[in-house]
Formats: C-alpha cells, structure tokens, sequence
C-alpha cells in the first residue's frame, strides 16, 4: 500500500509538472505580438459643472490562438494621475501578469475625477494606459478636459470647423485641440482679454477669403499659448503649431481654386502669441490690384518659438510697437518677396535652448520650386522705422539679406533712424537702403534672458527715432505699454518701447 500511495504521489507530480510547463508553453511569446484595443484613444465628454466624474470602457483584445500574459498594465503617471482603472473587477493604477484566454478580451473600466474650479489642473488633463507583452509596450492615450472652458475639438479628420462669423469674448478660456478652422468668406472675431490655449500639435487657420480680428487692449491683451499651465511650461516653446493666415483652399470648393487668394483684412492688436513652433505664419495674396494688408499687426509680442516668430510668405503686413523676440531661427522671415511695412518694432533674437546660425531678421526675393528652377517673387518694400534688429550671434550677422542674383527681381528694402546689428563686414552707407542708423551699438534691453525688451537708462536706441517714422499713424504716439508718449521729450527711441523721462 506505502508503494502504490508512493506511486500515486510521484504520478501526479510529474502529471503537474508537465501539465504546468504545458501552460506556459501555451503563452504567446512572440516579441512582436501585439494586442489590439477597441480604441486608440478616451477622451473623457464631460460638461464639468462641477466636480465631474466619468466612466468609459475598453476593450483589449487578444487574436492570437493562444493565450496572451499581459507582464504589466499601468498608468503612465501611476500614482499621481487623474486617472484609475479596474481590471478584471480589480481597481488600481499598476496590475501584473494579467491574462486573456485565445480568441477572447477583457474589459478595462477607466474613470477620471477632476474639479474644474482648480486653476491649477490643466485645461487639458491627459495619461495613457501602458501595456506591456513580451517586451514589447503599447499604450492607449486618455485625455479630458480639466477646466471650464470652450472646447473646440476635431470633427471629421483632425479639422475643427469654427462657427462662420464667429465672436470669442472673455467669458471662459478658449481651449483648441486638433486644428481649427476659419472658413472661406468667414471671420473669427476675438475680443479683449480672451485667453486661447493649444493643445500640443493644435493649430489655427485663417483659410481664403477668411478673416482674424483680434481686439485687444492696452490693459486687457488678448493671449495665445500651450495649454500646459504649470510653471515649468511657461515659457517652453514648440508647445503647439501656430496660427497661419492661409492661402489654403475653403471646404465648399473644389480641385483648382486653391491658389486664387489668401486671407485678407487680417488685424490683431494688443496680443501676445508664445511658446508654439510658429508663430504667425502670413501666406501669400495672389490679388495684385489690391494693395490692404494681408495683415496688420500692432501692439503685439511674439516670442519664444522653436521656429519663426513672424513668417511672411510673399504677404502684405503692416506692422508697429510690436516686438518678435527669441526664436531657434528667425524672429522675422520676410520671404518670397512681399510688401512689408514696420515702425516703431524690436526684432531680438537671445535663443538659448539650442545653437542659433540664422539671423535674426531675414528678407528674401526667390525661391526654388519642386522642380528645382528658380521662381522670382520681389520684395516691393520693407521698410523699418525706428526699428532694433539685435541679437546673440558671435559674428553679430543678425540681418540676412538673401536676393536672386537674376535682375528681374525687386529687392526693395529701407532702414530709416533704426538700430541695426549687423557684424563688420555689412555695408550700411548706401543711401538707397539706410538712413540715419545705429550699427552694432548695443541696444541695452532691460533683461533679454527674462523676455524684457525695455530699453535700460543708458540705451544706445535713446532718441535716435525720427518723428517722421510716427506721421502716418496715430497710435504710434504711445508705445507698446500704452502710457508713455514718444513725442513728449525730445526725438523717439527706437524700438517698441520708449524709455520714460
């Protein structure tokens, strides 16, 4: 008896054994085994009223004619996230080794809880669900909205059509996710004091025919950034796309008319665009008996872009007391010719995130076209009044001035009172293209590293202005603060901004 209940013991042993390690055999451990969800993406609906708390499901699937071992399923920001789940009737943030049979899935429960009065939770409040196979991860993105706010998210594609004729005002913030469209013939009209934030990738544009109306004030600016609010991002730039002034065809037209015009009457005062890749991208006006601004852009400030601060692509801007400061390119691109008209502006370039090799200012004529043959596009004018071009460069090369070497070009450009950094071997005696400037003086801001571009007590851009420069328009009188008048003591500075008595 002791020998067959001996029997019977090492018998089923070894049945377990290999009954266990048939199990694991079972598994699939393909690296490159993938599960797939039911969606890509949550995105949490939600009107928060107030403390909002919301549920939605996902399923994960496994396709394969065995068993999947999930080694870990987490929350990518663990234990701090908005976020929980509940796996298998199991509630957590981090779960291991969880199964799902062959052919067959499982459903995760995630749900947020979020107080929308919390200026500190960003308007946007995202996480995503990492899973981990075989060592091979996969993640599944979770995103809701973290404040009271206007939301305008995509429709179909990853377009957001606004409502034509369109009035923002300063009720709630405004909150773009994906990219939002004016239409043709419509306009988008955003007043005082409004608050717009981008979600990363997010982009506005102004398509043909389309028109921006930004009206901000003195004391009430109208502002543009990312939508991350923590102090580590508030002057990050590359958050989000930009906001382009278009040439792009409207929606209710079709093949051929793409190129026929571009957004036009375009105004924005008193507003602050920052931290994105671009900031205004202006597009070309095919309309050549129509000499409106594309664009008229003043009292405004434009800084910390991974790209361009203002990219005009052969447009018509008219600009002043605006400043386009620290950019990993060029704070000013003036390129495929144009119209360009700007007084009383500081162009300053002090990026420090990376290395800087293009000037701060750039005015171009050409440009190579998809079959490599060079297209002629004149710079009719542009003109600085009163303008600082200055910046960080070691050969302190901070204007490039790039014209085909064919002579049907226009190449038209004019600095008049301004001071201009320009390095040593940059002529600036030909009157046909300056007057009266201060080269490679330092301008003496007040604190370049800290975005302050006032001028300091001993600034070499201390009334070396013309008041000529001021004539044509009136709001020139007042600087960039709105409260210090230019013609009261002496000459003009240059620059933005006038340094007070």
């Amino acid at each position: 008896m002791k020998k067959l209940f001996a029997f019977l013991i090492l018998f089923a042993t070894i049945i377990y054994s290999f009954t266990s390690c048939r199990k694991e055999d079972d598994f699939v451990t393909d690296s490159n085994a993938h599960l797939r969800f039911s969606k890509d993406t949550l995105v949490f609906d939600t009107v928060f009223a107030s403390v909002g708390s919301i549920t939605l499901v996902l399923q994960v699937y496994n396709d394969y004619s065995n068993p999947v071992r999930i080694s870990s399923l987490r929350l990518a920001k663990g234990n701090s996230s908005y976020y929980r789940l509940n796996v298998d009737g199991m509630p957590g943030r981090s779960f291991t080794d969880v199964e799902i049979a062959a052919h067959d899935s499982m459903f995760i429960f995630c749900e947020v809880t979020i107080d929308p009065n919390n200026i500190a939770t960003p308007f946007v409040v995202t996480d995503s669900i990492v899973f981990t196979t075989n060592g091979n991860q996969q993640d599944v993105d979770l995103v809701s909205w973290g404040q009271n706010a206007h939301f305008h998210k995509p429709g179909a594609g990853n377009n957001a059509f606004l409502i034509c004729n369109e009035t923002w005002i300063d009720d709630l913030p405004h909150v773009i996710y994906g990219i939002a469209l004016v239409d043709s013939a419509c306009s988008l009209t955003i007043e005082k004091g409004t608050n717009i934030y981008f979600h990363p990738g997010s982009t506005l544009i102004v398509m043909t025919a389309g028109t921006l109306r930004v009206n901000g004030e003195k004391d009430s600016v109208v502002t543009f950034t990312g939508d991350r609010l923590d102090a580590d991002y508030r002057e990050i730039p590359g958050q989000w796309g930009a906001i382009q002034l278009s040439n792009l065809a409207p929606s209710n037209l079709s093949g051929g008319n793409e190129h026929r015009g571009g957004s036009k009457n375009n105004v924005i005062n008193y507003a602050v665009i920052k931290n994105a890749n671009f900031g205004l991208v202006v597009d070309t006006v095919f309309d050549f008996f129509d000499h409106t601004p594309t664009l008229t852009l003043t009292n405004t400030i434009i800084e910390n872009m991974s790209g361009f601060c203002l990219w005009g692509r052969g447009a018509r801007i008219r600009s002043g007391n605006c400043v386009f400061a620290n950019a990993a390119q060029y704070t000013a691109a003036l390129s495929y010719g144009g119209i360009y008209d700007f007084r009383q502006c500081t162009f300053a370039n002090f990026w420090n995130y990376s290395d800087r090799t293009e000037a701060t200012l750039l005015i171009n004529n050409h440009y190579t076209d998809i079959h490599n043959v060079e297209q002629i596009r004149s710079i009719d004018t542009a003109y600085f009044g009163n303008c600082i071009v200055y910046g960080n460069l070691a050969d302190g090369k901070e204007i490039a001035l790039d014209s085909s070497t064919n002579s049907s070009g226009q190449f038209n450009f004019f600095f008049k009172n301004s001071l201009l950094q320009v390095g040593g071997a940059f002529a600036t005696s030909n009157p046909l293209h300056f007057d009266s400037c201060v080269v490679n003086q330092n301008p003496k801001f007040k604190n370049a590293d800290m975005n302050n571009f006032k001028l300091d007590t001993l600034s070499n851009a201390k009334d070396k202005g013309s008041p000529s420069v001021l004539t044509p328009y009136q709001y020139l009188q007042f600087d960039l603060t709105g409260n210090t008048d230019r013609t009261l003591y002496g000459l003009p500075d240059c620059g933005a901004y006038e340094r007070p008595e």
